[in-house]
């Protein structure tokens, strides 16, 4: 619970990624940054976080795209108190019944990381197929979406409008952090969370909370 605590800033993530290129979307919206607080809670009995997603943009003026970007910002966030238990994260077998093909490619590596060529290389003698997670339970979602007066949209339409573009473009489990199932990986610099879709979200830690 200790490391956990503090910003991260999302880095990557393994699923979709969808930006401006091609896309003629109705309020065109650059993504800034997108950070995962994490506050310990000692008020109840049992020790729970609370997850703060917040991601800022720029609301770019129509008629000056693409050359001008100089939009107007706005923020998205997102308040979740979570409880963390221990778990496992399970990987499919083939033998486990009938998978899609990109999942060989897990027996491919194991047939060469056992062959004779890699044989001096480690003492591997099987790929796991489930490791140690820590399992995230949710509680109630929060969300809130600020704007500057000066590219308030007048209407609500438009503002579900920027909504929509926001989440087009960020990961739904940045909206939605419910959809975040379990944390594979961490420590002092570093953290891997799994969403319920199964892609990996990679954070860097920006700086600890008093």
């Amino acid at each position: 619970m200790e490391i956990l605590h503090g910003r991260w800033r999302l880095l990557y993530c393994t699923g979709r990624h969808l930006g401006l290129t091609l896309r003629q979307p109705s309020r065109r919206v650059i993504i800034g940054s997108a950070y995962l607080t994490f506050t310990t809670s000692d008020n109840s009995d049992e020790p729970s976080l609370l997850l703060t997603s917040n991601i800022s943009f720029k609301i770019m003026p129509i008629s000056s795209w693409p050359h001008d970007k100089s939009g107007s910002p706005g923020s998205l966030l997102v308040k979740s108190k979570a409880k963390i238990t221990s778990g496992r994260r399970l990987y499919l077998r083939e033998e486990d019944g009938a998978m899609p093909s990109h999942f060989s490619s897990q027996e491919s590596i194991s047939s060469a990381l056992l062959s004779k060529k890699w044989k001096g290389v480690g003492s591997v003698k099987e790929l796991p197929y489930s490791l140690p997670a820590a399992e995230i339970l949710h509680g109630e979602i929060d969300v809130s979406m600020n704007l500057e007066q000066s590219s308030s949209p007048s209407a609500i339409g438009e503002a579900q409008a920027v909504l929509k573009e926001v989440r087009t473009q960020i990961p739904p489990e940045m909206f939605d952090i419910s959809k975040l199932v379990c944390g594979t990986y961490v420590d002092s610099r570093m953290l891997v969370l799994r969403g319920v879709n199964g892609s990996a979200l990679l954070f860097t830690r920006s700086c600890a909370l008093n």
